[in-house]
């Protein structure tokens, strides 16, 4: 994911659009009530139309904003990956320690011959997800911990995704 430009320059902010401080750990609550009361002032197809303005509030383009800031900010990946990119890391490289794990990972799929096994393997791995998560808020305060537990995150996500068609939000 590559972050997007503001018109001055400045990379675009998830966090600051919905008031929030930039911390990997969010309330899911607060983000949606922000969301939905930034939304109901903004789009355009929403409000009271008067003889002088078409729709009060922000613009399309705005409200479209909103919805990709949303998004971003939902998924505990895509809000990862912002979180490092604000900080100035990058976020595409697996992690060196990690890459046996994965190696390992991946030759341990292969070996699997019953569906049973495969569908093992992949609450196996949705559970590691999930715990993988809960990691990451827990180290958000160290990057450099946070970056490489976020790249095993992103790997075996990206493993469900590709070998059982699984999206993780």
């Amino acid at each position: 994911m590559t972050l997007m430009k503001q018109s001055d320059g400045r990379l675009l902010n998830c966090f600051e659009i919905f008031g929030l401080p930039i911390e990997y750990k969010i309330d899911p609550k607060i983000l949606l009530h922000e969301y939905l009361n930034r939304q109901s002032r903004s789009h355009p197809d929403i409000g009271e139309k008067t003889e002088t303005e078409e729709a009060p509030g922000m613009s399309a383009v705005e409200s479209s904003l909103l919805n990709i800031a949303y998004g971003i900010l939902v998924n505990p990946i895509k809000r990862a990956t912002h979180f490092l990119e604000l900080h100035g890391r990058h976020s595409d490289d697996l992690a060196p320690e990690f890459a046996m794990e994965a190696f390992s990972l991946r030759e341990r799929y292969e070996f699997l011959s019953s569906d049973e096994e495969k569908k093992r393997f992949q609450m196996e791995l949705s559970t590691s997800v999930t715990r993988q998560i809960m990691q990451l808020e827990a180290v958000a305060s160290d990057l450099d911990v946070f970056q490489k537990k976020y790249s095993l995150l992103r790997f075996t996500a990206s493993f469900l995704e590709k070998e059982f068609g699984l999206k993780v939000d």
